[in-house]
């Protein structure tokens, strides 16, 4: 019987499942969704453990997550920004990314507790040849993000929602970690995404690689490697707890989080 890892088709994603994504496990195999379906995707069996936003594992009431690995950023993490060709304080609507909420979750806290700009929302996905308005700013993620700081068009202002959550308040941002529903993943599975982390870590350059050619890419291979080798952290570590706990007190007056703090049951 095979069983599934839950993941994104997303670069970022690829260290951590690299042995995954290349069949190095008899049975276990990934599956691919975007941020937004991966908690129905759990929830309903088809994957047994998943890559989890972390505003679903916020909400989600059952998930708990593993303490080991997420996808984090100290500082720029160059995948989820806000593009505008009006500068921040002009900015009179954003549009959210259908794709993401923790991403527009963290506009939206941002926007109330830092930015000082008063906006009206609007939500779709967004797409790299679409027509940017004046006074519209766009939340992007993902390999799109890299597409456009690698085009870097000119008129455009990107401003990185990884950096201004870090400046402001001194913590990494955790965008998504490893969680489970009813039954923790045994220790024969958990040794497999170790395996899997490692031989990732040490195989970047191979990653990328086959990911530009896959994906046909409009992402610049210097982008590429700046992104998986000095932007993205794998590793939870206390300070990623702090800011986790931070972003869900800062963040609980636009959502109904089940959870008090990372990892509470209610």
């Amino acid at each position: 019987m095979i069983k599934y890892l839950g993941t994104v088709p997303f670069l970022n994603s690829k260290p951590l499942t690299y042995l995954f994504d290349n069949n190095s496990f008899e049975n276990y195999k990934t599956s691919e969704y975007y941020p937004s379906s991966l908690l129905d995707s759990l929830v309903s069996g088809e994957v047994f453990l998943s890559l989890l936003p972390i505003a679903d594992h916020l909400s989600g009431e059952s998930v708990i997550s593993l303490t080991d690995y997420c996808i984090s950023s100290y500082g720029k993490v160059d995948s989820v920004l806000l593009v505008s060709k009006s500068k921040l304080k002009d900015i009179k609507t954003v549009v959210l990314d259908s794709r993401s909420k923790s991403s527009n979750m963290l506009f939206k806290t941002l926007q109330s507790h830092f930015l000082n700009i008063d906006v009206d929302y609007e939500v779709r996905e967004p797409k790299l040849n679409m027509k940017m308005k004046p006074d519209v700013g766009y939340v992007t993620i993902g390999d799109l993000s890299l597409e456009i700081i690698s085009s870097n068009p000119i008129g455009v202002n990107t401003y990185d929602l990884g950096e201004i959550w870090f400046n402001e308040t001194g913590f990494p941002f955790t965008f998504g970690t490893y969680n489970y529903l009813h039954s923790s993943p045994n220790e024969e599975e958990l040794n497999l995404l170790d395996d899997s982390y490692q031989e990732g870590f040490q195989h970047a350059s191979l990653i990328i690689d086959d990911f530009l050619v896959m994906n046909g890419s409009k992402i610049r291979r210097k982008v590429a490697e700046k992104y998986l080798n000095e932007r993205i952290f794998y590793k939870i570590t206390n300070q990623h707890i702090k800011g986790i706990n931070l972003f869900r007190d800062l963040s609980s007056k636009f959502a109904n989080w089940k959870k008090n703090s990372f990892n509470n049951e209610v």
